[in-house]
């Protein structure tokens, strides 16, 4: 089972719509994810705690924050732009 950490600034709605879209091109994928939801602030304690394969952030995330973990800007679930491309980088790094 793979693993998706989403997070957002502060109140949770952007990694929602995140992690719905996400949900749904999984199934389509066949790859089967637990997600992770957290804000960017408790993404440290999250990548330690929980071993992510990659994070999906709403926005803007400090490499710092992210121990080495693939992260795949999630900006495209909010705005509606680019989300094949995203969702195809995604799967590309859960399949390697």
């Amino acid at each position: 089972m793979k693993k998706i950490l989403v997070c957002c600034g502060s109140s949770m709605i952007t990694s929602t719509i995140a992690i719905t879209k996400l949900k749904t091109a999984m199934e389509q994928n066949g790859i089967p994810v637990t997600f992770i939801q957290c804000k960017f602030a408790e993404v440290p304690s999250k990548v330690r705690m929980e071993h992510p394969d990659v994070i999906v952030p709403t926005g803007a995330l400090k490499d710092s924050l992210t121990e080495d973990v693939p992260v795949v800007r999630g900006t495209c679930f909010v705005t509606g732009m680019g989300e094949k491309e995203t969702i195809e980088e995604i799967v590309g790094i859960l399949k390697d």
